[in-house]
């Protein structure tokens, strides 16, 4: 299982630690500017009237806060791409895991079965279930009755005709229906609420400055919508944000 992009780890915490740097430098530069001309306008100042000293002073004052400023910021910066780091890192353990997360996609491989999971609100007396390739094209559909909550489905790889179907990503298409066959309406006219999610293993962790990608073959699954997870290690359940299985489904739906 191979583990991809770890040379972005902690590139934001460069970038940031960089424009600190450069901060710092331009103080540095401005505060030296400022003292050749304090020491030029002492040198040259008339002895009879000399420069109140309250006015460098202050002036002197307000680059020191500056500076603790800059200071101050790149302590954050550095703790913030600390924390950054470590969360990274720990995405690496979810390799070999499996997910369930917020999604519609899932990735075959040859010879085997994906895993969705769906719920519909309000409950309606009729539903199809297609499954559509990367070209939209419907390979596989099937139709339900009196289906409510938060259903599993697993789709066995093969189209209608029974025929095994190419590694790739296929999507779970959810059509609620009425009981005529029409598509189904609430009594105030509006569509069901469909909600789907995955199932599958982690192959791989993409890592970039904005976000964190498990895959599951090429499908890319962004950290946030995860909403379980078992680890392959321990077997242990741990869930994202408190929700249990499937919650999010069902909250999408409800």
């Amino acid at each position: 299982m191979a583990i991809s992009s770890l040379t972005n780890v902690g590139l934001a915490g460069a970038n940031n630690n960089a424009a600190s740097s450069s901060s710092a430098s331009q103080l540095a530069q401005n505060f030296d500017t400022f003292l050749t001309l304090l020491t030029t306008q002492l040198k040259n100042q008339d002895p009879t009237s000399p420069m109140e000293s309250d006015k460098f002073t202050d002036q002197l004052s307000q680059f020191a806060q500056v500076e603790q400023g800059i200071q101050s910021n790149k302590n954050l910066e550095d703790l913030i791409a600390m924390q950054s780091q470590q969360r990274q890192l720990s995405a690496l353990s979810y390799v070999g895991a499996e997910i369930e997360a917020v999604g519609d996609t899932n990735w075959l491989e040859e010879g085997g079965e994906l895993k969705y999971k769906y719920n519909v609100s309000p409950e309606v007396p009729r539903l199809q279930l297609q499954i559509q390739d990367q070209e939209g094209k419907t390979i596989y559909s099937e139709e339900l009755t009196d289906v409510s909550g938060l259903q599993s489905f697993t789709w066995d790889g093969k189209n209608n005709s029974g025929v095994a179907q190419g590694e790739g990503a296929y999507t779970l298409v959810v059509k609620p229906m009425a009981a005529n066959g029409d598509t189904f309406k609430t009594d105030k006219g509006k569509p069901a609420s469909v909600a789907i999610g995955i199932i599958g293993s982690v192959d791989s962790v993409d890592i970039d400055d904005r976000d964190i990608y498990l895959r599951i073959g090429d499908v890319s699954v962004p950290f946030s919508t995860l909403t379980n997870v078992k680890l392959g290690a321990s077997g242990t359940d741990t869930t994202d944000g408190g929700n249990d299985s499937g919650s999010d489904v069902q909250d999408e739906a409800a």
